[in-house]
């Protein structure tokens, strides 16, 4: 059984910002907060990681390369235009 949903309180909506945001955790918030900052934080967290393990390792070598291909053919516009 899902318990029902409510409206977030104050705390606990800044603990959410904070979470996404990767700010820390202010203990004036109530254990509530604390649970929906832990929760959301560790639910990032995961997928970062699920993210990292999608990309394969030669990726990294070939982005690289596109990445010094396309500024080397920008300059020679810029060069160009001058």
């Amino acid at each position: 059984m899902q318990p029902q949903s409510r409206p977030l309180t104050h705390d606990e909506t800044k603990a959410a910002e904070a979470a996404f945001k990767g700010a820390p955790f202010d203990p004036k918030w109530s254990e509530a907060a604390r649970k929906v900052y832990l929760g959301l934080s560790s639910a990032i967290a995961n997928k970062r990681h699920e993210a990292f393990e999608d990309i394969q390792p030669s990726q990294p070598a070939t982005v690289a390369k596109r990445v010094v291909t396309e500024i080397k053919q920008r300059s020679r516009v810029k060069s160009s235009l001058w």
